[in-house]
């Protein structure tokens, strides 16, 4: 049973669900609006749990849902169910460390590690997405490596289907996409438009958040000609904006955050058939090889992404090779089947099902 205020469209729960009700995998849901405070979001919950009368051998707690953990623990008392936590981030990484919403030593920051302390300890089995997000859940927050498991994101191949090249016309197209957290970098991006103001490259930005203001004045105050904004693009979309693309940037920031993802826009561009660059961290050497499934370019270093971004303009063999790797990595291995079924695999190791 997935369980608490999630968002059902989020692309780790959409996939994961997905594979599982491919592969003949029974699946519940008990659900809140993940707008809702603890204050209204438990009594929905919990109603909505007994009411179903259904005895789950798995509570399953999906991404951000740290604070459902403690109802998901009382029902599972109750039950004799496993709870299966998958927080994807960390709240006291992300909000402290990435974003700066709290300093470190403050009361907020305390209460941020708090939550992921419990909750991971509270549950009976931990997901990371990366390796290096395990090591980083076991050394932070003192949790038993021996319950936390790597289930890496992957894409859904009902939205991000494989595209040929795109024709040229004399201009080479560079897309970004996303949230515009600090780990994403974007400064380092415009550093490099910058940089190639006056090569035949066009940068497309698309989104926004924290950083995007920044981005935009910055573009502005220099000048550039080169780069577009877009504030929103639906997931529906994308597919067309990535084949009318021809290189996908992934995340560039100089935070921790960085080196211990594989972002969503990594898969999803790759399985569309797109070659992609990104920093360098272990989390993406987890997966990939520099110069035959991604480009690779040390985080914070707009001299180096642009020097990435020309000469992928200037070698089509190499551009071309790079994505037609990447593409057959991802789509062989992180579809949702394919992610479903390491989940399961887990599930059967752990003694769950």
């Amino acid at each position: 049973m997935f369980f608490g205020g999630y968002d059902p469209g989020y692309p780790r729960n959409s996939i994961l669900r997905k594979g599982l009700e491919r592969s003949g995998f029974p699946v519940a849901s008990c659900r809140a609006g993940n707008k809702r405070k603890i204050i209204t979001r438990y009594p929905i919950l919990l109603a909505r749990y007994l009411a179903s009368r259904r005895k789950d051998k798995i509570i399953f707690v999906p991404d951000f849902r740290h604070k459902d953990v403690p109802l998901a623990w009382i029902l599972a008392g109750l039950s004799g169910a496993k709870i299966v936590f998958d927080p994807l981030v960390s709240r006291y990484e992300t909000r402290v460390m990435d974003r700066g919403d709290a300093g470190e030593g403050s009361l907020q920051s305390w209460h941020n590690r708090n939550i992921d302390r419990w909750s991971m300890r509270m549950s009976d089995l931990v997901l990371s997405d990366t390796q290096a997000h395990a090591g980083f859940y076991s050394r932070e927050f003192g949790i038993d490596g021996n319950k936390i498991r790597t289930l890496h994101i992957g894409f859904d191949d009902d939205y991000f289907q494989e595209s040929p090249p795109r024709l040229k016309d004399g201009m080479f197209k560079v897309l970004f996409y996303g949230s515009y957290l600090p780990l994403h970098g974007v400064e380092t991006i415009i550093g490099a438009a910058e940089i190639l103001r006056d090569s035949p490259v066009l940068f497309t930005m698309v989104g926004g958040g924290q950083t995007s203001g920044m981005a935009k004045d910055r573009s502005f105050c220099s000048g550039l000609r080169n780069v577009t904004f877009v504030d929103y693009v639906r997931l529906e979309d994308l597919q067309a904006m990535i084949a009318g693309s021809d290189v996908v940037l992934g995340v560039f920031g100089m935070t921790g955050k960085t080196g211990m993802v594989i972002p969503n826009k990594v898969f999803q561009a790759m399985a569309a058939g797109r070659a992609v660059i990104s920093s360098g961290s272990p989390a993406i050497g987890e997966l990939f090889t520099n110069r035959e499934n991604i480009i690779t370019v040390p985080a914070g270093d707009a001299v180096r992404l642009a020097e990435a971004v020309d000469n992928l303009r200037a070698d089509d063999d190499l551009r071309q090779r790079v994505a037609r790797n990447g593409c057959l990595l991802v789509r062989n291995g992180y579809s949702p089947e394919r992610v479903a079924g390491r989940f399961l695999a887990i599930l059967s190791e752990e003694g769950f099902i």
